[in-house]
């Protein structure tokens, strides 16, 4: 099975990140490949590697974003002592990384501008509040890590805006 697609298309539903990385491999092949924004044909497999199978497109980039959070928050969180931790690093390192999703070469419609604007000021004033939180500090193998809360995180994200 094909599947017929825009570039802009796959911008939209934050996953053009994942397809230059996974299937260009090219940053310039991406921005070439952006800014003609001819269909293009994508197999199941690479469809289903990026995970296009199964997205919806949404203006709602706030949603998106928060619900990027809880994802990597389900699937990077450790059980230390009796709590649920994510290390700092991949925490700040995944909230800095959303905006990838959304190149700087691309020129989005009136619609994504404002929720893209509004997606950067979240996500501002998300960074501020993660880093007024209490960090559980880890010593393994005489290395210190440092860890956020997942649960305190998780009751962060605002999901009636």
């Amino acid at each position: 099975m094909k599947i017929q697609i825009l570039p802009e298309e796959l911008v939209k539903r934050c996953l053009w990140d994942s397809y230059v990385y996974y299937v260009l491999g090219s940053e310039k092949e991406g921005e070439r490949i952006l800014k003609e924004n001819n269909e293009i044909d994508l197999s199941e497999k690479e469809s289903l590697i990026i995970g296009l199978l199964k997205v919806i497109e949404t203006d709602n980039l706030i949603f998106k974003f928060n619900t990027y959070i809880v994802e990597l928050l389900t699937n990077k969180s450790s059980k230390v002592n009796e709590y649920l931790l994510i290390r700092k690093k991949t925490m700040d390192s995944a909230v800095d990384k959303f905006l990838d999703k959304f190149p700087d070469y691309w020129t989005p419609n009136s619609f994504y501008i404002k929720a893209l604007k509004d997606l950067v000021e979240y996500i501002d004033t998300f960074k501020v509040e993660v880093e007024k939180l209490e960090i559980h500090k880890v010593v393994d193998k005489n290395i210190t890590y440092e860890f956020y809360n997942s649960a305190t995180i998780k009751k962060m994200l605002k999901f009636n805006y």
